[in-house]
């Protein structure tokens, strides 16, 4: 009987390793993940915000109606989006400054294909109430590297004039699928083992 292969087997054992390792940072992941959702519906049933109170964490204010004062900074950026009946069209997104200075993101409204909307010009003052979205990538896409930006997403309610209401984001669309990817890496790892124990049977019957 062959002795058992010094450097196959410690990469092989490396490479197990590291699929473990990756299968509990994503059980870790699902634990914050579960209590980030958890935030997020108690945050939905409190009171309703007037204004951004400059102390709040983000996921306090996240899925929270709000009644929101600002000033359009820059040209609206228009991205895919259909409306409460399912029509295929856009949503006009624009950074919006508050009062304070920090910078947000508004959904004003949304359009249908082939219409151009009048929108709201840099500095015009909108006034309304609304629902709060987390969105870091919206929030880097549509204001780059601007000064003091909170990452949420004001959605307004029946939108600007000429435009009508956009769908806000549901919490309960919000993926959790690290305990899957959890056992598809503990999957991985002992694959790899099962394999490796194979090639080493072959080997060993071979002599």
């Amino acid at each position: 009987m062959r002795r058992i292969p010094v450097l196959p087997t410690m990469i092989v054992g490396l490479a197990v390793a590291a699929m473990v390792s990756l299968g509990i940072w994503q059980l870790h992941r699902a634990t914050w993940k579960e209590g980030l959702l958890a935030t997020y519906r108690a945050a939905a049933h409190a009171a309703p915000l007037y204004g951004l109170p400059a102390g709040l964490p983000i996921d306090k204010a996240a899925f929270r109606r709000a009644h929101i004062l600002c000033r359009i900074a820059g040209v609206p950026t228009m991205i895919g989006g259909s409306n409460a009946k399912g029509e295929t069209g856009f949503r006009n997104i624009s950074g919006c400054i508050l009062i304070d200075g920090r910078q947000i993101v508004a959904d004003l409204g949304w359009s249908p294909v082939g219409v151009r909307p009048g929108l709201p010009a840099t500095g015009q003052r909108i006034e309304g109430e609304g629902l709060l979205i987390p969105d870091e990538v919206l929030a880097r896409r549509v204001l780059g590297d601007a000064p003091r930006v909170a990452p949420l997403l004001f959605v307004l309610d029946g939108g600007m004039p000429g435009l009508s209401a956009s769908v806000p984001p549901s919490i309960e669309t919000i993926p959790n699928n690290h305990r899957g990817y959890a056992v598809q890496w503990f999957l991985f790892a002992a694959v790899a083992l099962v394999i490796y124990a194979l090639a080493l049977w072959k080997r060993n019957r071979a002599d």
